[in-house]
């Protein structure tokens, strides 16, 4: 007794260590990518690198714990559409508007996929309507219009044309999970299925690049946004390896926090190394998108722990 006891809190001590820097890697990803996209790296560039680089990990990753990529029919049309949709749009949406806006609030608005997926999902009659998590989403959508909705000044208005444009990311990602409840493959693994899609994501992204001349070279000797570049490369590498560990450790209940906590170290990393500080408007948005989160996810948590 005291023995399962202790394993089961050393294995709930890893899986919440896992969550947070789970959350902390993918949330520090706005911050660098704000830095990048200001510095001279070009956004479908910069798409391209954060696609390759972690298909050849989780590829290698995949094939070393004997989960090969399928590659029939099924299988292709699958990694295309989730690479489309998972992937190449909703990154290089978020590249193109992270000069234009706050690290912090980017990292907010784009965790709003939780908030998204369940509307979806119920029309498609995945999900059973829940008074709990129907309250989460209006408070999630009343939050996105505190940031979206003009307030009356010029430059306001422009920013949240930004921020308009910024909801493509959580849409689209937001889709691609509810295609993903639908559609996926049941003779594959998860690991391999993402090495699939960031394959798919690389081969769909390059010919826009080249056709925009947007290549970014990261050859030796590397300046400093070359290192930004290879440091995000690296991070999402090892993003996508640990979330599959956590998955596999504690199943998708510890994983539906991931959001509320990459959204508060987006938070963090915008303030620590922009200086970026939350107007009224945008600080009662971000309660309101953080709350809804959390409604949204317990009734999920609340379901699969009983």
């Amino acid at each position: 007794m005291a023995l399962r006891l202790w394993q089961r809190l050393r294995s709930n001590s890893l899986a919440i260590g896992l969550l947070f820097l789970l959350g902390f890697i993918w949330g520090s990803g706005y911050s660098i990518a704000k830095y990048a996209t200001m510095n001279g790296v070009s956004p479908l560039g910069y798409a391209f690198w954060q696609s390759l680089g972690p298909a050849i990990v989780v590829t290698i990753v995949s094939y070393a714990r004997k989960m090969p990529l399928y590659l029939d029919k099924r299988h292709s049309v699958y990694y295309l559409i989730c690479g489309l949709i998972g992937i190449a749009i909703p990154n290089t949406t978020m590249y193109f508007i992270a000069p234009h806006l706050p690290a912090g609030l980017l990292a907010v608005i784009v965790n709003t996929v939780p908030i998204m997926t369940y509307p979806i999902a119920l029309a498609c009659r995945q999900e059973r309507f829940s008074t709990l998590r129907f309250v989460g989403v209006a408070c999630g959508f009343i939050g996105v219009a505190f940031i979206v909705l003009p307030h009356g000044h010029v430059t306001t208005m422009t920013f949240n044309a930004w921020s308009l444009l910024a909801l493509v990311s959580p849409l689209s990602f937001a889709s691609c999970a509810v295609f993903i409840a639908h559609s996926r493959p049941k003779d594959s693994t998860s690991l391999s299925l993402s090495a699939g899609m960031l394959i798919a994501s690389t081969l769909l992204l390059t010919p826009m690049m080249l056709a925009n001349d947007s290549f970014y070279p990261l050859w030796p000797p590397f300046s400093l946004p070359d290192w930004i570049v290879l440091l995000e490369i690296f991070l999402s590498s090892i993003g996508y390896v640990l979330f599959f560990q956590l998955v596999k450790l504690a199943g998708s209940v510890y994983y539906s926090l991931v959001g509320g906590i990459v959204a508060l170290t987006g938070l963090f990393w915008g303030w620590f190394i922009f200086g970026e500080h939350l107007n009224t408007w945008n600080l009662v948005a971000t309660v309101l998108i953080l709350l809804a989160i959390a409604l949204v996810t317990l009734k999920q948590r609340t379901v699969k722990m009983a």
